[in-house]
Order: C-alpha cells, then structure tokens, then sequence
C-alpha cells in the first residue's frame, strides 16, 4: 500500500524551492534526470520535501519548465481559503547549448499562475 502525502499544513507557507534550486533540477533533467523518481522522454519528477514534488518537462527544443506542487495539497479550515494559496510554483528556462548558458525566461511568480500556464501550453504546442 502507497504511504499518503503530506498536505502542506494550514496557514503555512510551502518551502518551494529557490531559483537556484528550480535551474538545479532543470540541469539534471537535461543531463538524464539521474536524481529523478520517475522519468520520461520528456518528463522527471522529484521529490523535494516530504509535502512538495518537483516535476521537469521538456516543453521545446532546449525549453523546459520546472513546477514544484504539493501532490497531497493543502490543508484549509474553509475553502474559500485556498483562493489565496500559490497552488505551485514554476520556472520556464531556455538552455543554449552553444554557450552552455540557461536563460530564464518566465517565473509564475512574476507572471502570475494562469499566465505561466497559458504560456507553458503555447511553448509546448511550438
């Protein structure tokens, strides 16, 4: 039997990573995801904390984006609580295989969640 997520507790920030953190998980998906628990072609997922999951996404040629969420989500007293919340957190980073440089290129924190998605979803269809 699978042992359950935490749920982040209430009224507590989750502990997402940093931006060196989130280019950390990037680099090591794009060299073959060895610190991964699952891996695909064009995905890995890791785990960061006992209540946050890390999830890496090959969204172009040399586009990828890193999410951390936690999977079990968050405790509320009411649910209009959860309006609130930063659901996830997530990075979109472009790596230039010429200068071996990584640009980033969309923080959800700067864009706002529905505008990191909307633009996760146009570099994917690219």
């Amino acid at each position: 039997m699978n042992e359950q997520r935490k749920r982040i507790t209430y009224q507590e920030p989750p502990a997402y990573p940093s931006y060196d953190q989130a280019l950390a998980y990037a680099q090591d998906f794009r060299n073959g995801a060895p610190g991964s628990y699952l891996k695909g072609d064009r995905y890995a997922r890791y785990w960061l904390t006992a209540s946050l999951d890390v999830s890496t996404t090959l969204l172009a040629t040399d586009i990828f984006s890193v999410v951390a969420y936690p999977p079990a989500g968050f405790e509320v007293a009411y649910a209009s609580d959860i309006e609130g919340y930063e659901h996830f957190r997530g990075w979109i980073f472009r790596y230039d295989p010429f200068t071996d440089k990584w640009t980033c290129l969309h923080q959800s924190e700067h864009t706002g969640i529905e505008e990191f998605k909307r633009l996760r979803r146009e570099y994917k269809a690219s």
